[in-house]
């Protein structure tokens, strides 16, 4: 019998709510869609605590939602030219549009968007391949559109980890120029066929932003290859060029090779990079010792600040190659150690200062591992290991349509807060914590294509 008066009253209410989720959404700025919202005259009345408590209890409009969105894209796939009639630009928004309603880099889940039948399927997806493939286009300006657009936004304080990752290919046989790599995501992560791949990402802490601002693929097998730290500098170089010298750039041991130091103390004025103990420095008095022997002198010596002490070094010229006087760099060492017994050994420039001591340098690079939960994901959202393309250049342009998809959950996060806070209302245990920032944002836009009927049947997504 409850349950049956409680369905009655769900029924008897069901016009009054109506009637509240159009008001809420004119609330919300969606007022521009004809035939939505009734007279509320009658609802003036209503107390503002009912209202509030309502509005908490009527779902959202999914259709709206995913209508405003489109609109959206629209507007930001225009800005690249991305939503020409005819052409790769097409072809480029059609990819964008596929990776995140679908959260899949292939073709075919991209394709049946807006192919109806098997035969139009099979034509968008080879119209796809051809363009995504096509040598006689040259995409760089495209890209540095892309780019520029993204490091725009890359504010003097924001964090710019940068890291290389592996893109595992262990069942590909004709795609050109594959290399040796580790497959992190197997068991005892066994060497196998693919590419190497560099990242920048930014960090925005204020608007919880975490999105790749250049993704390059590279493989020692590439014609006029010559040498990774060549690939990294000349990766520096565009970064640098994009952000105008904006962010402060984290790099892990990886990076603690002359030649990329000689190019961080080249081209950027700010950054982070954690050394070997054997690295050769400069100390106070001009000695050359190890890194090591300088930490453990600065732990000894130096007052500590923040649970960390800084000591000023320089790096020999004979080791780094440096174009004038070697600046004065700050190694930044914790007072701690971690489980395994490791401590950081952390070279700066530019962000540690009398002011504010070595504590936020610290906190900074701790900060670093945000680089892994954006390869994280990559590889978990837009599944980018997936790809299935033939060409190196068409690999190279599905990156970049993958880094124009991040920007524009970017802008959702920081120009459209409150529609991307409903859009992750729309994903499963919304209320646990998630580690990943953007993950439940880019599922909510899986979830309303689904859910609105835009998106069914993927392929091996």
């Amino acid at each position: 019998m409850c349950s049956v008066r409680a369905t009655a009253a769900r029924t008897a209410a069901r016009p009054f709510r109506l009637a509240l989720t159009r008001y809420w959404a004119f609330v919300r700025g969606r007022a521009d869609i004809p035939g939505v919202f009734p007279d509320l005259s009658w609802a003036q009345g209503t107390s503002d605590a009912v209202l509030e408590t309502l509005q908490t209890e009527v779902p959202m409009n999914v259709g709206i939602v995913q209508h405003q969105v489109s609109s959206l894209l629209d507007d930001y796939l225009e800005s690249f030219g991305m939503t020409a009639c005819q052409g790769p630009l097409r072809a480029m928004g059609e990819l964008v549009r596929g990776l995140l309603w679908t959260g899949s880099v292939q073709l075919t889940n991209a394709a049946r968007l807006f192919a109806d039948t098997p035969e139009q399927l099979a034509q968008a997806v080879k119209r796809l391949s051809v363009h995504l493939a096509n040598p006689r286009w040259d995409h760089r300006e495209w890209a540095a559109e892309i780019l520029a657009e993204q490091a725009r936004h890359v504010r003097p304080q924001d964090l710019v980890p940068l890291d290389a990752t592996e893109l595992a290919k262990p069942y590909a046989r004709k795609m050109p120029y594959q290399t040796t790599v580790r497959d992190a995501s197997r068991v005892g992560h066994p060497l196998v066929s693919g590419y190497w791949c560099w990242g920048a990402y930014h960090w925005d802490s204020s608007h919880g932003i975490l999105a790749p601002l250049l993704l390059r693929p590279y493989s020692p097998e590439q014609p006029m290859f010559l040498s990774e730290n060549d690939t990294w500098c000349r990766c520096l170089q565009t970064l640098r060029e994009a952000t105008a010298g904006r962010g402060v750039w984290l790099q892990d041991r990886g990076a603690d090779r002359p030649e990329v130091l000689a190019a961080c103390l080249r081209l950027q004025k700010r950054w982070i990079i954690r050394l070997r103990k054997d690295r050769a420095l400069l100390g106070p008095d001009g000695e050359r010792r190890p890194a090591g022997f300088w930490a453990d002198w600065a732990l000894s010596h130096a007052p500590e600040r923040d649970h960390a002490v800084a000591l000023a070094v320089r790096l020999p010229p004979k080791d780094v190659p440096q174009d004038q006087e070697p600046p004065l760099l700050r190694l930044v060492v914790p007072t701690y150690r971690f489980a395994d017994g490791d401590r950081w050994l952390l070279l700066t420039r530019g962000v540690v200062d009398s002011d504010t001591g070595p504590g936020p340098a610290r906190r900074s690079y701790g900060l670093r591992w945000r680089g892994e939960d954006a390869k994280r994901l990559l590889g978990q959202i837009w599944h980018v290991e997936r790809f299935l393309v033939r060409s190196w250049v068409a690999l190279e342009r599905l990156l970049w349509c993958v880094v124009a998809a991040a920007g524009f959950q970017a802008f959702l996060q920081r120009d459209e807060s409150r529609l991307a806070q409903e859009l992750q209302q729309e994903v499963l245990y919304r209320d646990k914590p998630c580690a990943i920032p953007g993950y439940r944002l880019a599922r909510g836009l899986q979830a309303i294509a689904q859910q609105t009927g835009h998106v069914a049947m993927l392929t091996n997504a």
